[in-house]
């Protein structure tokens, strides 16, 4: 029901329209994070939402990457993709600390 709200409300869905996916993305997110966290976004501008779907979509696009199952499937190409695996453990190492910051800390 509140999906439908916030398309009636938008002006441009009448209009231009709307991709429905963004919303339905904060949807799934707020009944994730509310499940987990006890913890809802606000809107598509939450800045912790935009923060929460940058970090998992480049997480995702690592975990989608040639670099990833190479060196998943062949270990003796590990030592060859050692700048990947550098940026794969930043990323998790910043989705970490802003579950820390934001989820963990606040408990």
């Amino acid at each position: 029901a509140a999906v439908v709200e916030d398309v009636k409300r938008n002006p441009d869905s009448a209009a231009g329209g709307i991709v429905l996916r963004r919303r339905l993305q904060l949807m799934m997110y707020n009944n994730m994070y509310r499940i987990m966290f006890d913890r809802r976004f606000e809107s598509e501008d939450d800045p912790l939402f935009v923060k929460l779907k940058a970090l998992n979509g480049e997480r995702s696009r690592l975990a989608q990457s040639f670099e990833y199952n190479y060196g998943d499937f062949i270990p003796i190409l590990r030592p060859l993709l050692k700048g990947y695996l550098r940026v794969c453990k930043e990323v998790k190492d910043r989705r970490l600390q802003l579950f820390k910051d934001y989820f963990v800390d606040e408990r």
